[in-house]
């Protein structure tokens, strides 16, 4: 029982960050808005690269602990939610 208590406790410390952090589930958010968005066709190919991107860096950043590349992430996100107005 202890070590049921003990890997749980792991478990929450090493998923805690990510779960915390609003790029986890902003970039799929802003996905599906700027599917749902008005702008033109290749604009929305060009910014959905740019989240393609932008989550990829948030990926690598959080598997790294590096909080300047997730921070560069969420300035993408940022970026690409400005444009499609929300």
């Amino acid at each position: 029982m202890r070590t049921l208590l003990l890997a749980g406790a792991f478990v929450i410390v090493i998923a805690g960050p990510a779960l915390a952090c609003r790029g986890t589930t902003e970039f799929p958010q802003a996905l599906e808005q700027l599917e749902q968005s008005t702008i033109s066709p290749e604009r929305k190919t060009e910014l959905r690269e740019q989240l393609g991107q932008g989550q990829a860096m948030h990926d690598d950043g959080h598997s790294q602990g590096d909080m300047s590349q997730m921070g560069g992430s969420l300035q993408i996100l940022d970026e690409v939610l400005k444009e499609i107005g929300q």
